[in-house]
């Protein structure tokens, strides 16, 4: 499993402990985890697995996302407020690990997730009719995490070119010809 960037917020978390009024112990035990692990999430020098995260929330009353902070939600944001791992978020969906790694990095679907044939309801389902129950969102809150993965990856892209270019420009230069070569045999 990756270490996915979530968001984890040892404030929201120690506020949320004490408006619960929850032990250590007490939390210890829900979440699974033992009690200095639990101190390590309040201190904020270590945060929780993915799997973890639920099981703390729900052992101060609040829920998975609001124990994060979170400028613009992206597709890892919405699989760890699940507790599910890429892997468990694959299976949940019907989907290849490597296809699914693929959805949450580049916010890319492709066809094949794009709708489902609904044997019960006979006809195709969208993408956010299927999904987002899987993720625990709305259909609109799972677009929009879609759309800002694919433009954290457009920008992370546009900066891993940059460096490039900046540390090896001929090759950069190369790569570039070689592209224009290849728009213009498709005709793009």
């Amino acid at each position: 499993m990756s270490e996915t960037a979530y968001g984890f917020d040892p404030v929201r978390f120690r506020a949320a402990r004490v408006a619960a009024g929850v032990s250590v112990a007490r939390i210890a035990r829900a979440a699974g985890v033992t009690e200095r692990a639990v101190c390590l999430y309040l201190a904020g020098s270590r945060v929780p697995r993915p799997q973890v995260l639920p099981g703390l929330a729900e052992a101060v009353g609040t829920t998975p996302a609001e124990l994060c902070t979170v400028e613009r939600e992206v597709l890892a944001h919405l699989r760890v407020f699940t507790g599910r791992s890429r892997a468990a978020m694959a299976a949940a969906l019907g989907m290849g690990e490597e296809t699914y790694r693929q959805l949450e990095t580049t916010g890319h679907r492709g066809r094949l997730a794009s709708s489902r044939y609904d044997d019960v309801q006979g006809r195709w389902v969208l993408w956010q009719e299927w999904a987002a129950p899987v993720f625990g969102v709305t259909g609109e809150r799972l677009l929009a995490a879609e759309q800002h993965t694919r433009e954290h990856w457009q920008a992370e892209r546009d900066k891993r070119w940059q460096r490039m270019r900046e540390v090896n420009p001929g090759r950069a230069a190369m790569i570039e010809e070689r592209g224009r070569g290849l728009r213009e045999q498709l005709g793009r």
